[in-house]
């Protein structure tokens, strides 16, 4: 994982995941599927005493980035439009 990687995230792993978790959201919640279905670009990378992670600006969804293990994201396509 480098900056500027394209990603998406691996939904089994995620709401399977603490992250998932402790937002608390219901297991039928449609509010995240753009972070399963749209690219996100990887701006940032830093290891923590949890692990390495990644912070990940969706790729024209107006939503603030966050900060997800690395470990759940997949290398996605190349970036074919720009982030807004």
């Amino acid at each position: 994982m480098k900056k500027g990687q394209i990603v998406r995230v691996e939904k089994e792993k995620y709401l399977n995941s603490i992250n998932y978790l402790s937002v608390d959201h219901p297991p039928y919640y449609k509010g995240l599927d753009y972070i399963y279905e749209d690219r996100g670009e990887v701006l940032d990378i830093r290891i923590f005493e949890t692990g390495e992670y990644a912070l990940i600006g969706w790729i024209g969804i107006p939503t603030a980035p966050a900060w997800l293990p690395t470990e759940m994201l997949i290398k996605s396509d190349k970036l074919d439009y720009e982030r807004i």
